[in-house]
């Protein structure tokens, strides 16, 4: 009996060894799905992300959507005239603008996402790596002398 325990035990121990690196192999080699979750205002909100993967991520998501209108510089105003609705139409929300209210909540990311590109474009480097604050005060320390 304590012979079948400890070869069961021991078949089990050296199955966790087989099987571990591979599941861990698995999880950290997972694919982002970049056309599903807006990853690209977490990645240009983090100093280490890589710039090309950042428009690959915004690129990706926007693919097959309609992009919202842009904001006016006064917050909450837009520059689609409002439409008259009827009493229904107040009540239930069709299927496009369900699709619209779900991307306009993107508006002010998208804004903040091109002048984030404009900042760190000149601080780009091949690999796709962006400068951190000290590398850019070196770089301008070298251009001062």
């Amino acid at each position: 009996m304590k012979n079948r325990i400890h070869f069961i035990a021991i078949i089990s121990f050296l199955t966790l060894i087989i099987i571990s690196p591979e599941m861990i192999a698995q999880s950290t080699a997972k694919k982002l799905n970049y056309s599903k979750h807006p990853y690209w205002i977490e990645m240009m909100n983090d100093p280490k992300a890589n710039y090309f993967e950042t428009i690959k991520a915004y690129e990706q998501f926007w693919q097959n959507k309609k992009l919202p209108l842009e904001e006016d510089d006064v917050i909450g105003q837009t520059k689609k005239e409002p439409t008259k609705k009827n009493f229904l139409s107040k009540w239930f929300k069709s299927k496009e603008e369900r699709e619209e209210e779900e991307i306009r909540k993107y508006s002010f990311d998208i804004k903040k996402f091109k002048h984030w590109k404009l900042k760190v474009m000149p601080f780009v480097q091949e690999d796709g790596s962006i400068l951190d604050a000290d590398e850019r005060l070196k770089l301008w320390q070298n251009q001062q002398h």
